[in-house]
């Protein structure tokens, strides 16, 4: 179906809302939001998704309608409101903002600051603007609804402009002021909306922002809304012509385009066969990610066995230098009591020895077998006290390491673990078995500063814990106060309710008066038609009989005169 209308409601659906015009209308109060009664026509190629198009569905006005939309920036986030932030404040200082200005006071600025802020960035579009005196709670939410800003800004969160839930919204606002100004400033309108012949020749051209500008399609959408001007709605070959165009511009060869489409069927369908396969084993795919799972867990326990392995391997090959050491000190006694073995052996070759002597000697040997004796079953007692030392310290490591896993297990929990943690504030609270290998006074030195840090972790958190209650008070201090607020209004409520129902039952009585008085004039009303419709039958029948009379009476006049003119 084919509609007609006046160039005056196409200009109001598609013409350029500029700044300078929204500030002219704000001041003389002749549009309002969502007026008019014209109808937008929506184009059969769809809606472009760039940069320009973006642009222009917030400063060009378009046909829209009234729902809300929800601002998908993360404005509550921290990190992103202190990027804004500093945007905000590279761009006042680049444009040269004439106060002074700091990131700190960016964070909770007055109401007084945010007006020179807005007032300066609208300036920079609109330098005739010029902000009320008064009621401006009123004006810039309706600057920002003219220039189409998607999000509601509401006039009560100008009231309280630095408060932490909404100044990240009125921030965002003047980030969308801010950019909308950049592209304004980048893009040159006469270069986009006035073409030469030279222009139509399909190139694109890239402003400083990276915006383009497709003539071929600019070109082409200015054909087909002449044409729907004209009342038409066929634009096939407009596209047929504009497809040759772009095939020519971008070197389209058919026949390899057809190579393409006929590669990309048959990936498409290489990718049907591959999901079919996944959807019927399902149960594959789930038992192969369980043994990734389990794969991974024994990669991280070998690789926490083959760190404990080093670490031992460190601590035999210390005990191995410590037993070479003795074994060469023990060698070097050997070879001494060797030579003196050897100088023994010589005077006793050379000496005459007696029966005495021999008797003596023997007895000497026979003190040293004992005592050597002795000394094996000490020494034997040795090794098995050594033994039992060693199987407790083996004991004692086991439980070190049970209690130092779940020592690292709650540090990580409280996030104390690794030094980059939240909570560990540069610190580093991990506990190593090198610690205790290094020996006492390394590990005195470690838990004294692990220990003066978990102190003053504690102190915080119990401060915390002191202003949490503190606010809590607060807080329910205010419920209360709210909640007597709420009782008050609720017997104030209940009064006007009784009000109103005493109100009703008298305006009910008031209607069965007006009732009954209305139904008594209906009887009066119905009796009169009665009487009226008795005395005009009366009178028909009075009016029939007169007419008769008066017929019969002309009759015999007639018939007198007759018989006296013969």
């Amino acid at each position: 179906m084919k509609k007609t209308r006046s160039r005056g409601s196409e200009a109001s659906c598609s013409g350029l809302v500029t700044p300078q015009s929204v500030s002219r209308v704000l001041r003389s109060g002749a549009l309002r939001p969502g007026s008019g009664t014209s109808e937008c026509r929506t184009s059969f190629f769809g809606r472009r998704t760039s940069s320009i198009g973006t642009f222009s569905s917030n400063l060009y006005g378009v046909c829209r309608g009234t729902e809300k939309i929800k601002d998908p920036r993360p404005l509550h986030d921290k990190a992103f409101v202190q990027q804004c932030i500093r945007q905000l404040y590279e761009f006042l200082g680049e444009f040269g903002y004439p106060l002074s200005i700091s990131v700190k006071s960016l964070q909770s600025p007055t109401t007084k600051e945010f007006l020179k802020i807005f007032t300066f960035i609208y300036n920079l579009i609109d330098p005739s603007y010029q902000l009320p005196d008064s009621k401006f709670e009123e004006d810039i939410p309706k600057m920002f609804k003219l220039l189409r800003y998607p999000f509601t800004l509401s006039k009560s969160s100008l009231y309280t402009v630095g408060a932490p839930h909404t100044w990240p919204l009125i921030l965002g606002a003047l980030v969308w002021l801010m950019d909308n100004f950049k592209l304004m400033k980048s893009v040159d309108p006469d270069q986009i909306l006035i073409s030469t012949d030279q222009d139509l020749d399909g190139v694109d051209k890239v402003t400083a922002d990276g915006v383009h500008n497709n003539r071929l399609f600019l070109s082409y959408t200015s054909k087909c809304y002449s044409r729907y001007l004209a009342g038409s709605d066929d634009y096939e070959d407009l596209n047929l012509e504009n497809l040759a165009l772009l095939k020519q511009h971008f070197e389209v060869d058919d026949a390899q385009f057809e190579a393409v489409s006929a590669e990309n069927r048959s990936l498409k369908e290489e990718l049907g066969k591959l999901e079919n396969e996944k959807r019927n084993e399902p149960d594959r795919v789930l038992a192969l990610e369980k043994i990734k799972a389990s794969m991974q867990t024994d990669k991280q326990k070998y690789k926490k066995y083959l760190e404990e392995m080093e670490h031992h391997k460190a601590a035999l090959e210390l005990k191995a230098k410590g037993i070479k050491d003795e074994t060469e000190s023990a060698e070097l006694e050997l070879d001494a009591v060797n030579e003196e073995n050897n100088r023994f052996q010589q005077i006793y070759d050379v000496q005459e020895v007696s029966a005495v002597d021999v008797q003596k000697m023997n007895h000497e040997k026979n003190e040293l077998h004992q005592a050597s004796i002795s000394l094996s079953k000490n020494l034997e007692d040795t090794e098995k006290r050594m033994w039992n030392e060693e199987m407790k310290v083996t004991k004692a490591k086991e439980m070190l390491e049970v209690r130092l896993l779940e020592y690292h297990t709650m540090a990580r929990k409280l996030k104390l673990i690794p030094k980059m943690a939240e909570n560990a504030q540069g610190q580093d609270f991990e506990i190593s078995l090198l610690d205790f290998a290094s020996g006492k006074r390394n590990l005195l030195q470690n838990t004294e500063k692990i220990k003066f840090g978990l102190m003053a972790l504690i102190k915080q958190v119990n401060e915390e814990i002191v202003r949490q209650k503190h606010e809590v008070m607060c807080v329910q201090e205010a419920n209360e106060e709210v909640q007597t607020m709420t009782d008050d209004k609720v017997n104030d409520l209940k009064m006007l309710n009784e009000q109103i129902r005493k109100v009703d039952e008298a305006i009910e009585q008031e209607k069965e008066k007006d009732i009954r008085k209305t139904a008594k004039e209906v009887e009066v009303l119905e009796s009169l038609e009665n009487k009226r419709k008795w005395l005009q039958k009366n009178l028909n029948e009075e009016l029939d009989e007169e007419i008769g009379q008066l017929k019969a009476v002309t009759f015999r006049a007639r018939v007198r005169a007759t018989s006296s003119a013969t």
